[in-house]
């Protein structure tokens, strides 16, 4: 069993790989694209792109020279006119009328050492709009002031302008073999999905994480893993609705938060059997926990690693620290240029595997996806894309026997699964679900395509507060219909990114009559130096 154990690890870094990342919502498509191009056969990678950023690794004799290169100019822009709309676009923040995301830097290289240094600067005009009302009756209000309590999203990010510099993706990694280690403030994104992953997305800020990861898959003799373990630190907005908000018929109903700092453990592993190619199963599971909270013991800095039956953890509850757990899967069929992927989560821990199977849907939470190419010509540099995907966050049936509270809701961390605001994992937000078609055209510089969704906001509450049937409160969900056209295109070093679009809600806010439309243009421009 040692010799097993010696051998795998010298195969771990028995090869030196020099990576380059591709971050997280670049706009010239470049990780999707890969995804295309391995459901064409054209990318030999056996890649799961279920964890990302993506690592482009190129075999080559390392080098004692230091090297130096500049990253792009990026500019990415957006103009709301009626309310926030936004999601997976890390450091920006929902907000409405114009707002900006600049970002540029370097990287330098020496050995396996690897220092890329692409801070962001974020202004956003932020004006007011339209909030949930004060005057509704007390129990409606009462129902919402108890997320405003549990959750850092305030409905509006303070009173003026919002102007802010992240560390953006910027990141220190030394890579030897196919692992690597390095600290990163760099977005990641865990799961299958396209649109929404239910554990770690690029919807928020990036957070400063230390990170333990493969650098490209590791063959097996019974099949190939991925894995990625971090630690991290997760801080909380600073920003807070106003008091007089939280004052019901003269009570002041706020519960205030702590202000200390989130400490985060997650682990995600793929792993891709020899025997059934195409396919790729995964896990990833997160922990949080207030950091005067955290205990000294290595379990306590690594709980991804404990147990996941809560009868096998001792005092469990008392450690106050909050889990969210999820199961996936990614299926590539070659033959046909398709995909389908499925990941299936639970926000909270499960007492034993007899708690699992008699109430699987108990805290659940799911993300399940598709993806079809129809090839153009025989070289497949033009192609049709189609892709569907349904999230759902709202709480099953089981709610009415046994009720979970929303997603990312807990009872220890009363900040939620956030960072700076923003929820870290699915951008649709507690409580809701949505269902996205896409349709694109792609060809070797450029992408145009066409989006329809269907976003149905927190009806979690909506049904927690609005329950006479008497008089149609059934009726009052907040749904949003959601059309946009987008395109990308290179010339050269410069490139250009636009999307424009137009979302119908009705019962606006949860309120009837209260039907508005708002209108989205974004448009994204790089050059690279």
């Amino acid at each position: 069993m040692k010799k097993v154990v010696f051998l795998f690890v010298l195969f771990l870094f028995s090869k030196n790989l020099k990576a380059q990342s591709i971050p997280l919502g670049s706009i010239d498509f470049k990780d999707e694209r890969l995804r295309n191009e391995q459901l064409l056969g054209k990318n030999k990678s056996e890649n799961s792109f279920t964890i990302r950023p993506l690592l482009i690794e190129n075999d080559s004799i390392k080098s004692n020279k230091i090297q130096l290169s500049y990253l792009p100019i990026t500019l990415n822009q957006q103009y709301n006119t009626l309310a926030p709309f936004g999601r997976n676009d890390g450091a920006m923040i929902p907000a409405k009328g114009y707002q900006m995301k600049l970002n540029a830097g370097f990287t330098v290289k020496y050995n396996h050492f690897n220092f890329r240094f692409n801070p962001e600067y974020v202004f956003a005009e932020n004006l007011a709009f339209e909030l949930f009302p004060t005057y509704v009756v007390s129990r409606v209000r009462l129902g919402y002031l108890n997320y405003l309590n549990n959750y850092d999203i305030p409905e509006r990010l303070g009173v003026s302008a919002y102007k802010k510099i992240f560390w953006g993706q910027s990141a220190l990694n030394y890579s030897i073999g196919k692992v690597n280690f390095g600290m990163s403030n760099e977005n990641l994104w865990w799961g299958p999905g396209k649109y929404n992953s239910l554990i770690m997305s690029n919807n928020a800020p990036g957070f400063v994480h230390f990170t333990f990861n493969s650098v490209k898959p590791v063959q097996t003799p019974i099949g190939s893993f991925e894995w990625q373990l971090i630690s991290g630190k997760l801080v909380e907005s600073g920003l807070d609705i106003p008091i007089e908000n939280y004052i019901v018929n003269g009570t002041n109903y706020k519960n205030t938060k702590s202000k200390e700092w989130r400490y985060l453990s997650g682990l995600t592993i793929n792993y891709q059997p020899k025997w059934i190619p195409g396919l790729y199963l995964g896990m990833n599971r997160i922990f949080q926990i207030y950091n005067n909270e955290l205990g000294k013991s290595f379990t306590d800095y690594f709980p991804v690693i404990t147990p996941f039956q809560k009868k096998n953890l001792k005092n469990e509850d008392a450690k106050q620290r909050d889990q969210i757990v999820s199961l996936f899967l990614r299926w590539v069929f070659k033959e046909s240029n398709s995909e389908i992927y499925f990941e299936n989560g639970w926000n909270d821990h499960k007492e034993d595997l007899w708690d699992l199977f008699q109430d699987p849907s108990h805290a659940r939470a799911l993300t399940f996806g598709l993806a079809k190419i129809f090839k153009n010509n025989a070289s497949s540099d033009s192609y049709l894309k189609f892709n569907f995907e349904h999230t759902q966050l709202q709480q099953s049936a089981d709610r009415i026997a046994r009720p979970a509270g929303a997603w990312y809701m807990h009872g220890y961390v009363r900040h939620g699964y956030t960072q700076m605001s923003q929820v870290i994992g699915a951008g649709i937000g507690p409580g809701s679900n949505s269902q996205t078609l896409d349709f694109s055209l792609w060809k070797k510089n450029e992408v145009w395509g066409i989006q329809c969704e269907r976003f149905s906001h927190n009806l979690d509450f909506a049904y927690d507060v609005y329950t006479d049937y008497s008089i149609g409160e059934y009726n009052r969900k907040w749904v949003e219909l959601l059309f946009s056209a987008y395109g990308y295109k290179n010339f050269g070093k410069f490139t250009v990114n636009g999307k424009i679009g137009t979302s119908i809600n009705r019962h606006y806010q949860w309120q009837i009559p209260n039907n508005k439309n708002n209108y989205q243009l974004q448009v994204a421009l790089q050059y690279h130096l």
